[in-house]
């Protein structure tokens, strides 16, 4: 039988003293020092605890006063949060973090973090959490970045081993991306991502060449394609890496509404050529601006030096606050709640398709639908619409060929309105859109 961790004995005792009426409605718990040399464990322990517990609805805190009972409901079924309220309940949970690290964390508000590589706290839990998801990693692989943009930069900026300048990158890519090679004039190749993936034989040209630094792919859920390479594709792209030792930067921005969780070219890499990329602005919001690098011992130390000159250290309020979120399954918790959002809107656009048969060849996005617009002849005339299309223009580097444009859910109806009574047909039937569109890698 597995022995229980002291974060779950702190737990359990507190619920059971609650729910025996030990610990009545408005009593204060004991504090966090005390509870801490009762069960011989970190404050920080204890924290998590609490704040388990103030998730599940048992306690509440006053400021600088503590934590006391909360009254009991007969049951806790009404804190499974529905989909509509999605952003806004990772939102409070959030929020609950930043006020429990604030507490006694003076620490962290006058002095500086000796560790570039970011709090260790953080790194740990972020090492657990990429475990569950098959992605390993030690503690000392993991480096921290205010955002995916500072970790682009540093590894647009450092030397790789193969001293080799030009960065590979898929058309069409993230948009910062194309910014950051143009805004630096760094030496670039290009080549085509397609909804069906990349043409293999083109790709080992340019490995070929030696003169690639990295290829930037981002393997799952392709922004703006929304296509994920499949296992098979992965290993044959591994195999011309390790042929030509090329390194891969694997940017996983969606790799958490993957429901089926597939593995990832950092599992699958024998040669460790992959360097691992995952932010939690896209896991949580915009504005939380994290993100967890796994990096190859070889240049761990220079990707370090880097950052130390561009900040001294992240926001260790909120990399404390993240990693509570993280160990308290509050991340998890509204993982799920998203893969849920997920499937409620396929459902819907598979429904709306029904409704409206599209002659275009059509692929549902995680937040939308994808025309392929290749052979469509009115391009212009959808462009200068008032409808509200992505044609990804700044997705591609050089010019954008018009060749896809993405529909946001919450425009779907009316497009698909458009579209029919542009080609004559008669308009379909209304349907309800009642939930929260997922963010694009921001």
């Amino acid at each position: 039988m597995k022995q229980e961790s002291k974060y779950e004995q702190v737990v359990h005792y507190l619920k059971e003293e609650i729910e025996s009426g030990k610990l009545q409605t408005g009593s204060r718990l004991p504090s966090i020092r005390k509870l801490s040399q009762d069960f011989h464990c970190s404050k920080d322990t204890v924290q998590r605890a609490l704040l388990e517990l103030r998730y599940e609805k048992y306690i509440y805190s006053k400021p600088q006063s503590g934590y006391y009972v909360l009254e009991q409901q007969a049951s806790h079924e009404d804190l499974v949060i529905s989909v509509n309220d999605e952003h806004a309940a990772a939102y409070d949970d959030f929020r609950l973090c930043v006020n429990e690290s604030l507490i006694g964390r003076e620490n962290y508000l006058y002095n500086y973090y000796e560790h570039q590589e970011g709090l260790e706290e953080l790194r740990k839990s972020v090492q657990q959490l990429l475990f569950d998801q098959a992605i390993y990693s030690k503690p000392d692989q993991l480096v921290m970045t205010t955002g995916t943009q500072q970790a682009l930069f540093i590894l647009s900026q450092i030397d790789f081993p193969g001293k080799s300048q030009e960065i590979l990158v898929e058309q069409p890519t993230y948009h910062r991306m194309n910014q950051l090679l143009l805004a630096q004039n760094l030496p670039y190749q290009t080549i085509e991502r397609r909804v069906d993936g990349i043409d293999l034989k083109e790709l080992e040209k340019h490995f070929k060449s030696g003169n690639i630094k990295f290829f930037y792919t981002i393997p799952r859920f392709h922004y703006p394609l929304g296509h994920s390479y499949s296992e098979e594709e992965k290993r044959a792209i591994l195999d011309l890496a390790a042929k030509y030792q090329i390194y891969i930067v694997e940017d996983d921005y969606l790799g958490d509404l993957d429901p089926k969780m597939g593995q990832t070219f950092h599992y699958l890499d024998q040669n460790d050529l992959v360097i691992y990329i995952k932010s939690f602005s896209t896991s949580i919001f915009p504005a939380l601006r994290i993100t967890a690098l796994i990096l190859p011992n070889v240049m761990k130390d220079a990707f370090v030096s880097y950052k130390n000159i561009l900040d001294y250290d992240n926001n260790l309020i909120m990399q404390k606050a993240l990693s509570l979120y993280i160990d308290s399954q509050l991340f998890e918790k509204n993982r799920v709640a998203r893969l849920a959002l997920q499937e409620k809107s396929q459902d819907f656009i598979h429904k709306l398709l029904k409704s409206y048969p599209l002659s275009l060849p059509n692929y549902p996005l995680h937040d939308g639908l994808l025309l392929d617009l290749r052979n469509y002849p009115k391009i212009a005339s959808l462009k200068h619409s008032s409808l509200n299309l992505d044609f990804f223009e700044s997705s591609y580097i050089e010019t954008c060929p018009y060749q896809f444009a993405k529909v946001p859910l919450e425009n779907l109806e009316t497009t698909l309105n458009y579209l029919k009574t542009e080609s004559g047909t008669e308009i379909g039937n209304s349907l309800e859109f009642d939930f929260v569109v997922p963010p694009p890698h921001s």
